[in-house]
């Protein structure tokens, strides 16, 4: 079963950030961006300085890029702004052997040469360490090879201090580069900080996690799912699981951070107004960390409360959750849960049609946000609109029997749209 959803009010209309004429489509296999209003560009001269080598993608390699993004081929070109499409295309794209090679040898530099092209790309984390960074840093790094003029890839990490991530960002700005994609674990407080790159000449796009809507004069634009919409969509997940009726817990990563608060109040409030029969009896965070998860489940078993269903935006540390009610012999909840991981699903196909089974739903990986991102950047920096809001939907999928796939490793996140040899070589590294 697939939830699918484009907007905040109604499920079958599309909002205007994600409505695009039929020309989306063309534009997007073109390589082309969106004549919608927002960020105009930035272009020192010669655009083709930061145009991809030419894309052509076919209309059938669209639509398996399409649907490994979403896990459903329901959701079309036409629905999503065109630079969201290319940017999909792009990560979709065929990768040499060399390109692959490249990007798996930057992943253990912090500056690392891809080329001869004097363009430098920065990629600026919030919080690195975790599976899922790694996957979308490889991601946007093999993309990056695909410009011919980036000639190197800076990327710093913060580990979640805010702090570190302002002084990393002035380290960007005082090496000159020529522009940055970001994740924002730390929401409007950086928005001064991107305001200061701004002004220096370097463009800055935010992915996954963003600054939020006053942000817009201090980056070029903002890719993510609609955070609100996201927490409608779990807690109509929830609901149907539950029956309307139960108690359910919170998980996210670092406190405070956007993507959490956006969706939990708009969880909270949908069960409020649609299923009062559901109560929020607990919010934990994790910092993203699989010790976290683990200490912040045990603190909820420990308080004694009974526990139907958790909310939790990454799926590989919904294995600790489901490890930990394990270990204390207690029954898993259902589980709600961003990204896909491969050992969850073994776990939960283990326990299917046994007196321990619980039930599950999904999302894909996302790691295509950073994907996104960039193509947003460059395309900003050849002169060309780019739309301030960048918002793609988050369809949510029952787990079945056979998502898991025992050919896999158990750190696969799922369908993703880069070569399976990088992945792999990102996944042993751990």
């Amino acid at each position: 079963m697939v939830t699918l959803r484009f907007s905040r009010t109604h499920p079958l209309r599309l909002p205007a950030v994600l409505t695009a004429t039929a020309l989306a489509a063309t534009a997007a296999l073109s390589g082309c961006t969106s004549t919608n209003s927002g960020s105009s560009g930035a272009s020192n001269g010669d655009a083709s300085l930061y145009a991809p080598t030419p894309l052509n993608v076919t209309p059938e390699k669209q639509a398996e890029n399409l649907k490994k993004a979403f896990l459903t081929d329901a959701v079309k070109a036409e629905q999503l702004d065109p630079t969201i499409v290319q940017g999909l295309n792009e990560a979709g794209r065929d990768y040499t052997e060399a390109q692959v090679k490249t990007a798996a040898g930057c992943m253990s530099q912090p500056t690392c040469k891809i080329g001869d092209g004097k363009l430098t790309l920065a990629i600026l984390d919030g919080a690195g360490s975790d599976l899922w960074r790694r996957i979308t840093r490889a991601q946007i790094t093999l993309q990056a090879t695909s410009y011919p003029n980036i000639g190197t890839v800076i990327y710093l990490q913060a580990d979640g201090n805010l702090q570190t991530m302002q002084a990393n960002l002035k380290t960007l700005i005082a090496r000159k580069v020529t522009g940055i994609v970001t994740y924002d674990d730390f929401g409007p407080a950086m928005t001064a900080a991107y305001q200061q790159a701004t002004n220096a000449g370097i463009p800055v796009v935010a992915y996954g996690g963003i600054p939020g809507k006053d942000a817009t004069k201090a980056v070029v634009s903002q890719v993510a799912s609609d955070f609100c919409d996201d927490g409608k969509q779990m807690a109509q997940t929830t609901a149907r699981m539950l029956k309307n009726s139960g108690n359910v817990a919170f998980f996210t990563g670092t406190p405070g951070n956007p993507q959490g608060a956006g969706w939990q109040a708009c969880a909270e409030k949908w069960f409020q107004q649609n299923a009062p029969g559901i109560k929020v009896v607990n919010r934990s965070n994790t910092s993203w960390t699989e010790s976290g998860a683990v200490s912040a489940t045990t603190a909820l078993i420990s308080t004694g409360k009974k526990i139907d269903a958790v909310l939790y935006d990454y799926a590989k540390q919904t294995v600790n959750i489901v490890q930990t009610y394990q270990k204390a012999k207690l029954k898993v909840p259902a589980q709600v849960t961003w990204t896909s991981d491969n050992s969850l699903l073994q776990m939960w196909e283990k326990d299917l049609g046994t007196p321990q089974e619980w039930q599950l739903a999904y999302s894909s990986s996302i790691n295509f946000e950073g994907a996104i991102a960039l193509s947003a950047l460059m395309n900003h920096l050849a002169g060309k609109k780019v739309a301030p809001m960048l918002m793609f939907p988050l369809p949510f999928v029952t787990a079945k029997k056979g998502d898991y796939l025992p050919d896999q490793p158990a750190n696969a996140p799922g369908p993703t749209l880069m070569p399976d040899s990088l992945l792999t070589t990102v996944l042993n590294a751990g």
